[in-house]
């Protein structure tokens, strides 16, 4: 069953509540202040009960221009507004202002309702209707039914409640399937049940028993109780007023303005890539750098607007910006927003978040007008392969990609495969992925660095991987680096063998002076036998033309050396002699102890516990006690 949320909206005093009460028969002013000055100054909330026994719920708003920010509490919901003009003044300015925050806002459909007309006669409501419609043009409301009604007489009220019916059955968007999130905008308690919040849940649905999630806290609870228009329910779903009763958390740990979400399902930033529009009408126009008060979902923050392509946006005017919040806000791709002038404080625009998680941008960069043509647009595709590169620096996982492009995970898994099958995104596991560009722009920063290293070391196969992954990518985890690498290595870029990484074109070639030095490097290691020299101890004839740590470089990528310390190389052939001697006295013996090991192998200790430590290292033996057993897993 489609849920819908019917706001008011309209300047002070031009009957918004009592034509709630004449609709419904309940008075949305609840507090004693404005039941006293005639005057909403909190939100009001109550429901229309409709013909086919549905229910929707009303948001009524206060109309004075002190109490915005608190129509703004409860704008965000709305799915139908009913702007409301009174016969006798026409337009206002609050009824220019909430009709700018309702077109800023994306409410889809709407109605205008003509009050007070008992007051006036047919030529002055003529007059009035006339300038409604002048303006309305050009807003959501251009085509809006128009009804004239007194709740004095009744003048109008059934036929505005037979129009609400029949608006309220025009579909809207499926939000039950996205996570829940409610923001709240009234917090009390009760004896006996603790604390309570109220709000509209604007997707997905809760029940009894769920877990929540409190936004910026980051608190948890447990929902003990739901009522829906004052009756208790075991469920609620997305377009429904719902007040929630809440355990695990105190009403002194919440505010207006928090959220509730499904745990997890929100992301915080203090940016947010946004397309801003200047109301047609504003006094000020927005200029670059402007602090604003930002007003999203029922809360309202301090932020900067960094506009990206001018330096101001005049009346009427949208463009690119970024907003820089001072606080943390926990926002949705495609949330809508308001921004007021920091003082006076008057409505000068708002617009529509298109990245929720960006990074810090540049001005006047032709990048922007792209991302944000790609980021605006409807095709989910290249929002997700955008989003996916905009991470792709930073390795970012998909679940992030998949939130900063708006998609739902069970679309996004689907369009994430075509990415792939179109080599657009390379899947590094199952949790990350890369833009195509992204990874090729690594392999062309480890082609200079791998071009820089053989002309520095020509005499060296290759760097060792670790070195490249460093730095080739200073910030990113030992994990996802080496599988850049592999990437890398997979598409023909880079060579990989022996832990080590070059050119594919690169071959070490040596000098006739310089084979000889490797022979004879190689002689005087198999002459140490199980006692190698160490390398400053090598006697070779050494010259401009022969560097001796290249060479040992060399011998140890072509497998002759082994390295079984920082410190000790040995002949790969006396390593495995080595490794038998250890294999059969541990087969004969049932174990193999150092002392043993070190007589047989007739070297020191230093040199026996070296290549015991290398076995160890290969999975080849282990440690207990004071003697060495064959690993299961190595052997």
């Amino acid at each position: 069953m489609t849920h819908l949320i019917i706001g008011t909206a309209g300047h002070v005093d031009h009957g918004k509540s009592s034509l709630i009460l004449a609709l419904t028969g309940r008075d949305p002013d609840r507090l004693r202040e404005e039941k006293e000055r005639g005057i909403t100054i909190e939100l009001g909330f109550t429901w229309l009960d409709h013909p086919d026994g549905r229910r929707s719920g009303i948001i009524d708003v206060p109309g004075h221009e002190r109490f915005v920010s608190n129509m703004l509490a409860g704008a965000g919901g709305i799915d139908l507004a009913l702007l409301v003009v009174a016969a006798d003044e026409g337009v206002m300015p609050q009824t220019k202002e909430h009709l700018g925050i309702l077109s800023l806002l994306g409410i889809p459909d709407g109605l205008i309702a003509v009050t007070k007309c008992d007051l006036v006669d047919d030529e002055f409501l003529e007059l009035v209707e006339e300038d409604i419609r002048d303006q309305v043009k050009g807003t959501f409301l251009e085509q809006a039914p128009l009804i004239h009604t007194s709740t004095v007489t009744g003048q109008g009220i059934e036929a505005l409640r037979k129009v609400l019916f029949e608006h309220s059955t025009k579909e809207i968007p499926d939000r039950d399937s996205l996570p829940f999130r409610l923001p709240v905008d009234r917090i009390f308690s009760l004896g006996g049940f603790g604390t309570i919040v109220t709000g509209t849940l604007i997707e997905g649905t809760i029940r009894t028993g769920d877990q929540v999630e409190l936004y910026p806290q980051r608190k948890t609870a447990r929902v003990r109780g739901i009522q829906i228009h004052e009756t208790s329910a075991d469920f609620a779903s997305s377009g429904q007023r719902v007040a929630l009763n809440l355990t695990g958390i105190k009403k002194d740990d919440l505010k207006r303005g928090d959220t509730l979400a499904a745990p997890g399902s929100l992301r915080g930033s203090f940016l947010l890539d946004a397309m801003v529009t200047a109301l047609p009408d504003t006094r000020f126009p927005i200029t670059n750098k402007m602090r604003v008060h930002l007003f999203h979902g029922a809360r309202e923050i301090l932020a900067r607007i960094v506009l990206l392509d001018r330096d101001s946006l005049e009346a009427g005017e949208t463009g690119p910006a970024q907003l820089r919040m001072e606080e943390e806000l926990f926002a949705r791709q495609g949330d809508r927003f308001v921004i007021r002038f920091f003082s006076p404080l008057e409505t000068v625009g708002g617009g529509r978040i298109l990245d929720p998680l960006p990074v810090r941008r540049r001005r006047w960069r032709p990048v922007n007008q792209t991302d944000f043509g790609v980021m605006e647009a409807e095709q989910a595709a290249d929002r997700l392969a955008l989003a996916i590169a905009l991470g792709s620096d930073r390795l970012d996982s998909l679940e992030t990609a998949f939130y900063r492009a708006g998609i739902k995970q069970e679309e996004a898994r689907a369009l994430l495969d075509t990415l792939i099958e179109n080599d657009t995104v390379i899947r590094l596991n199952e949790t990350v992925a890369i833009s195509r560009q992204a990874l090729e722009s690594l392999g062309q920063k480890a082609a200079s660095l791998l071009a820089r290293f053989h002309e520095s070391r020509p005499l060296e196969q290759g760097m060792k991987r670790e070195e490249l992954r460093t730095r080739l990518m200073p910030r990113s985890t030992i994990q996802l680096s080496d599988l850049i690498v592999d990437q890398l290595g997979d598409r023909g870029l880079l060579n990989l063998a022996g832990g080590l990484v070059f050119l594919p074109e690169f071959q070490v070639v040596l000098t006739a002076e310089e084979e000889n030095a490797v022979h004879a490097m190689e002689e005087q290691f198999l002459q140490g036998g199980f006692s190698p020299p160490a390398p400053g101890e090598l006697t070779i004839q050494t010259g401009k033309r022969v560097d001796r740590d290249q060479l040992l470089s060399l011998l140890i990528s072509r497998g002759t050396l082994v390295r079984l310390s920082s410190q000790i190389l040995m002949h790969t052939t006396r390593v495995d002699q080595a490794w038998e001697l250890a294999r059969r006295m541990i087969e004969d013996d049932g174990s193999l102890a150092l002392a043993d090991f070190r007589d047989r192998l007739e070297t020191s200790r230093k040199f026996a516990m070296a290549l015991l430590e290398y076995f160890d290292k290969l999975k080849r033996t282990r440690l207990t006690g004071e003697v060495r057993l064959f690993d299961k897993q190595g052997i």
